[in-house]
């Protein structure tokens, strides 16, 4: 089947009979982490009925060669550009019809006895809409759990680095043992019920990158449903491969203003641009000193050309 639209054309197989888990993967010119990603899927030992697909935006590394050839049991659906992450989960979604659908980030690497227990815990919760686990670097060590939802006092710690100084992994919490109900954890690991994704509606394709799962798991709260942090669930996760850190500032920004526009009150959006504005505008005028100091002048450009690209989306969300 091929599906064409103003912006991208991409094709899919009809999607199988209904199974227990579709894991939904994006790919973007990423194939030294996919390869190794989808190994581990397969190699997990996940007993449970299940089937992949993997969306790919454009990729020009020959993801697609590699995925033909070693996973011809993968499903793929082909984008002839890059059309985002929220976009390109949301082919996935809709191009399966599995029970529960987890999204997973390609840079990760799969513990089939996690898998399973988030499957079994969905079984045994009915009101959870979503569940998660403990995202762990490569060394093992404790990458990330749950985050609050937004306020402007976090935001100020995180964009000052007061609260990373002041709590290691700041925002993230969940270094504890106990089942938790959340309001919201990270999509490089989440498993959503269908049946609360067909309420609420899928991830919000305003979102390039970056806000789109805080904005679902917000929905899903919102129409009753439960987040759940479940920590005997883990997988790691090599985290920030497909963008340097100056483009995904951009991005992570833009997607704490969106969310604020969407879900909080106009007086907290204004606050978050007041605020977030005056903090990078501090930045900025740092980084122009710091163009002056020898052997910075080439970082000093790359941060004060992110630093404006963020003042201008404090001043007009584009």
């Amino acid at each position: 089947m091929i599906a064409t639209t103003e912006k991208f054309v991409f094709t899919v197989s009809t999607p199988p009979t209904i199974t227990d888990l579709s894991i939904v993967l994006v790919c973007w010119n990423n194939k030294e982490y996919l390869v190794p990603c989808l190994r581990s899927l397969y190699a997990s030992g996940l007993t449970i009925n299940f089937d992949v697909v993997v969306v790919d935006n454009g990729s020009t590394d020959g993801s697609l060669d590699i995925l033909a050839a070693e996973f011809p049991q993968v499903r793929v659906i082909r984008n002839h550009e890059n059309v985002g992450l929220s976009r390109a989960s949301n082919q996935g979604i809709q191009g399966t019809n599995g029970r529960y659908v987890l999204l997973l980030n390609n840079d990760t690497l799969v513990n089939g006895n996690a898998l399973t227990a988030m499957v079994e815990f969905l079984d045994l919760q009915p009101d959870a809409g979503a569940v998660g686990g403990q995202l762990l670097n490569p060394d093992g060590s404790f990458q990330s759990g749950y985050a609050s939802f937004s306020s402007l006092s976090q935001e100020f710690l995180i964009a000052t680095g007061l609260g990373e100084r002041l709590w290691s992994g700041y925002p993230s919490h969940g270094r504890g043992n106990s089942v938790k109900r959340v309001d919201w954890l990270s999509s490089a690991c989440l498993m959503l019920r269908r049946v609360a994704l067909d309420q609420v509606g899928l991830l919000d394709e305003q979102y390039f990158v970056y806000g789109d799962e805080a904005d679902l798991q917000f929905r899903l709260k919102k129409a009753g449903w439960q987040v759940y942090y479940l920590p005997q669930a883990s997988i790691i996760h090599y985290g920030g491969r497909s963008m340097n850190r100056w483009r995904r500032r951009r991005m992570v920004y833009r997607g704490k203003l969106l969310f604020y526009k969407k879900c909080y009150s106009a007086l907290s959006a204004f606050g978050l641009r007041m605020l977030l504005g005056a903090l990078t505008f501090v930045k900025t005028m740092a980084w122009t000193a710091a163009l002056a100091i020898p052997g910075r002048q080439n970082v000093a450009r790359q941060e004060l050309r992110s630093n404006l690209d963020v003042l201008a989306l404090c001043l007009r969300l584009d």
